[in-house]
C-alpha cells in the first residue's frame, strides 16, 4: 500500500506519532537475538507485550492537549524547529491527531486531498477507559458500567497497511463484538509512556489504514496511574519524532553498549548528575560480565531529596543486560538514602539482567533499599540475583527491588538476606504503619501498587529491632496490587522482639473497597476488590517470638481510611513452621472481609498442627495515613 502519509508535512508527522519511539523492524524482531535468548520460556512476545502494558488507560490527547500544557508544547516544538515555527508546529501536531471522522466518512472526506487527512486517536464504541491485565481486557464508559470484559489470546503477528507492525489477539468468548479482535502497537508506557492499539468485529478490516470501517482511527491511550513527568516525556517524545525530519534529526532510538566496569561507573555517574537528563529515549546495552570487585559503588540514578521532582537524576531509559552478570557490587552510606542498588532511582525499563554477590548496608533514614533496584518507577523484569546478597536498610528493603510502584515480573532471588533495620514502639495500644523497620522481602521491600508476577525467592529476612512490621518471603508489602500470581519462596523469617503483618508470601496485602479514595489520596488506581491472590506457594520457616497478625501466606490486610484492605486467596499452597506468634493462622493471621479458597496448608505452631485458616487479633494493622478518620 502506498504510504499516503509522506504526501504532507501533516501527514509525516501522523505516520511517526504511530510508530513513536520504534524503527521499522517487525514486531517478532524487536529484540535483539541475545535479548531473546534470556525471554523467559513462559512468555511469547506477545504475551509479555500484554504484561508491559498490564493497567488501566485513558485517552492520550484528553489528557496531553489540555490548556496546561501548552507551554510543553511549545517549548519542545521550539525545540526542533525553532521559536518562530513552534506554534504552528504545536497546533499541528495536536490538530493531526484530534480528528472527528474515522471510517468510511474519513476515507471519503479525504479521498481527493489526503493532504487534509486528521487521524482520531480517541476510544469509540462507548469506551472511556481501558483495562488491560495479563489475558483480561476490559472496559468502562463514563459513568463506570462495564462496556466489555473478554479474556483474549495471540492470533499472529499483524501490519497495520503495511506500515505499522504489532501483535493481533482475538477471543472465543460469545457476544464480543466490536471488541473481538485487538490489534496492539507494541508500544508501552516504559518505552513511549503510551500505548496503540485498535479494536473491532473484522480482522481483515481492521488492519487498512485508510479505507473501510476503521480508516484513520487509532486508539491512543495513557495510563490512568501517572505522574507529571510521564505527561512531559511523551509530549516530548512525540514532538521529537514528528518533528525530527524538520530539524533533520535521526527518527531511531539512541543507543549505549556498555562492556567494562569503568563504561558502567561513567553511565551511572551520568544519570546521577543529571548531564543526560537519565538517557531518556535510550536504549542501554550490557555487552559483557562485568566485576565491580573493589570499586566504590554509586548507584545508577538517585532521589535529589532537596527536590523530588527533579527526575533529571533518575534513570529513565531502557536498560537491557542481554542475560550478562553485574557482579560483586557493594555500597554503604550512614547518611539519608532514598533508593540504593545496583540501580538507585529507575522511571524506565530494567531487564534481562544477572546480578550477583551485591552487599547494600545503609543505615540512619535509608529507604528503598535492594540489590538490583531501589526504587522501581518503572518495570523490573527477567532478573536473575544469586550467590551470597545482604541488603540493609530501614524501609522498603528487598532481595531485586527495595521500593516498588512499577511492575516487577519474572524475576527470581537465590543467596540472599535481607536486614531490616530499627525499633518500633507502640505501647499506646495501636499498630500503626510507620518508617522505621518496616517492609523486608526477598523480591521487594514495600510496593504501594504496581503488578508482580512469576517471581520466585530464596533466603532470609532478619530484623532483630523491637516491633517490626511488614515481613514476608516475597514481600513486605503488597498492598493496593490488583493482583498477584504465580510467585513462590522457600525463606526463613526471624525477628527477635515482636513484630506485626508477617507472612510467608507477604507481611500485608489488599486492595480498598472505595478505589476512589486511593485514587484521590495516593494515586494509585485499583479494580479489584479484593485483591486475588493465586497460585503462589510457600515453604518457610518463620521465629517470630510475640508476633502478631502473622499468616503462613499473609500477614494481614491494612486497615484504611474507615476499612480494612481485603484478599482473595485462591489455588494457593502453604508449608510452614511457626515458632513463638501469638494466634497465628495457617493462611492468614488477619483477613477482615477476605476470601480463602483452594488453598491447601500444612503448618505448625511451636510443633504442634495449626488448622485455622485465620488467626485471632483484636486490633487492625493501621495505616498511618488516614487523616481525620484514622
Amino acid at each position: 500500500m502506498k504510504k499516503i502519509l509522506a504526501l504532507s508535512f501533516a501527514l509525516v508527522m501522523l505516520f511517526s506519532l504511530a510508530a513513536c519511539g520504534k524503527d521499522s523492524t517487525t514486531a517478532g524482531q524487536e529484540e535483539a537475538p541475545a535479548a531473546q535468548e534470556n525471554i523467559s520460556a513462559e512468555l511469547t512476545p506477545a504475551e509479555r507485550l500484554l504484561h508491559d502494558v498490564k493497567g488501566s488507560y485513558e485517552e492520550l490527547f484528553t489528557v496531553i492537549c489540555g490548556e496546561e500544557y501548552d507551554s510543553l508544547w511549545l517549548a519542545d516544538c521550539a525545540q526542533a524547529v525553532g521559536d518562530d515555527m513552534a506554534q504552528t508546529c504545536a497546533d499541528m501536531l495536536k490538530s493531526a491527531c484530534c480528528g472527528e471522522l474515522y471510517g468510511e466518512a474519513a476515507a471519503e472526506a479525504y479521498a481527493d486531498a489526503p493532504e487534509t487527512a486528521q487521524f482520531d486517536c480517541y476510544f469509540i464504541n462507548g469506551v472511556r477507559r481501558f483495562v488491560f491485565d495479563g489475558d483480561k481486557i476490559s472496559g468502562v464508559d463514563a459513568d463506570g458500567n462495564t462496556v466489555f470484559e473478554h479474556s483474549y489470546s495471540f492470533a499472529g503477528e499483524a501490519s497495520l497497511g503495511g506500515l505499522m507492525d504489532g501483535y493481533l489477539y482475538e477471543t472465543q468468548e460469545a457476544g464480543a463484538g466490536e471488541f473481538r479482535y485487538f490489534f496492539l502497537m507494541p508500544d508501552t508506557p516504559a518505552s513511549t509512556y503510551h500505548i496503540e492499539f485498535r479494536y473491532g468485529s473484522d480482522k481483515d478490516a481492521l488492519m487498512q489504514y485508510a479505507e473501510g470501517p476503521y480508516a484513520y482511527w487509532l486508539a491512543a491511550g495513557i495510563p490512568v496511574e501517572r505522574d507529571e513527568t510521564l505527561v512531559e516525556n511523551v509530549i516530548k517524545l512525540f514532538c521529537e519524532e514528528n518533528l525530527a525530519e524538520e530539524s533533520g534529526e535521526e527518527t531511531s532510538a539512541e543507543s549505549l553498549e556498555i562492556g567494562s566496569a569503568a563504561e558502567l561507573a561513567d553511565f551511572a555517574a551520568k544519570v546521577r548528575d543529571g548531564s543526560m537528563s537519565g538517557y531518556a529515549g535510550v536504549n542501554v546495552m550490557l555487552t559483557a560480565d562485568i566485576d565491580c570487585s573493589g570499586m566504590d559503588w554509586q548507584p545508577i540514578g538517585t532521589m535529589n531529596l532537596e527536590n523530588p521532582e527533579d527526575v533529571s537524576c533518575m534513570f529513565q531509559g531502557v536498560f537491557d543486560g542481554q542475560g550478562h552478570t553485574i557482579s560483586n557490587v557493594s555500597f554503604s552510606a550512614e547518611n539519608t538514602v532514598c533508593g540504593a542498588g545496583v540501580f538507585g532511582v529507575n522511571l524506565g525499563e530494567v531487564k534481562n539482567l544477572k546480578v550477583k554477590n551485591v552487599q547494600v548496608h545503609c543505615s540512619d533514614y535509608s529507604i528503598a533499599i535492594g540489590a538490583v533496584v531501589g526504587y522501581n518507577m518503572g518495570s523490573v523484569h527477567d532478573i536473575t540475583l544469586s550467590g551470597e546478597n545482604e541488603i540493609e536498610g530501614v524501609n522498603c528493603v528487598g532481595g531485586v527491588v527495595g521500593g516498588s510502584k512499577g511492575a516487577v515480573y519474572n524475576c527470581t532471588a537465590e543467596g540472599t538476606t535481607v536486614r531490616v533495620l530499627g525499633d518500633n514502639d507502640f505501647s499506646d495500644g495501636r499498630i500503626i504503619q510507620c518508617d522505621i523497620a518496616e517492609c523486608g522481602g526477598l523480591i521487594i521491600g514495600g510496593s504501594y501498587g504496581g503488578t508482580i508476577e512469576n517471581c520466585s525467592a530464596k533466603g532470609k529476612v532478619i530484623a532483630e529491632g523491637s516491633e517490626p512490621i511488614g515481613l514476608g518471603g516475597v514481600a513486605g508489602c503488597l498492598e493496593m496490587m490488583d493482583s498477584i500470581k504465580n510467585c513462590a519462596a522457600e525463606a526463613e523469617i526471624i525477628t527477635t522482639q515482636g513484630g506485626h503483618a508477617i507472612g510467608g508470601l507477604c507481611g500485608y496485602s489488599g486492595t480498598h473497597p472505595v478505589g476512589d479514595i486511593v485514587a484521590d489520596t495516593e494515586g494509585i488506581v485499583t479494580h479489584n476488590y479484593p485483591a486475588e491472590i493465586e497460585n503462589c506457594s510457600v515453604n518457610v520457616k518463620m521465629t517470630v517470638p510475640g508476633a502478631t497478625h502473622v499468616g503462613g501466606l499473609v500477614g494481614t490486610g491494612l486497615f484504611y481510611y474507615g476499612e480494612e484492605t481485603a484478599f482473595k486467596v485462591m489455588n494457593c499452597s502453604v508449608k510452614a513452621d511457626i515458632f513463638g506468634a501469638i494466634t497465628p493462622g495457617a493462611v492468614a493471621g488477619r483477613a477482615e472481609n477476605s476470601v480463602i479458597e483452594s488453598c491447601a496448608a500444612d503448618v505448625t505452631l511451636d510443633g504442634a498442627a495449626l488448622t485455622d485458616n485465620v488467626g485471632q487479633t483484636d486490633r487492625p494493622y493501621e495505616s498511618a495515613d488516614q487523616g481525620e478518620e484514622e
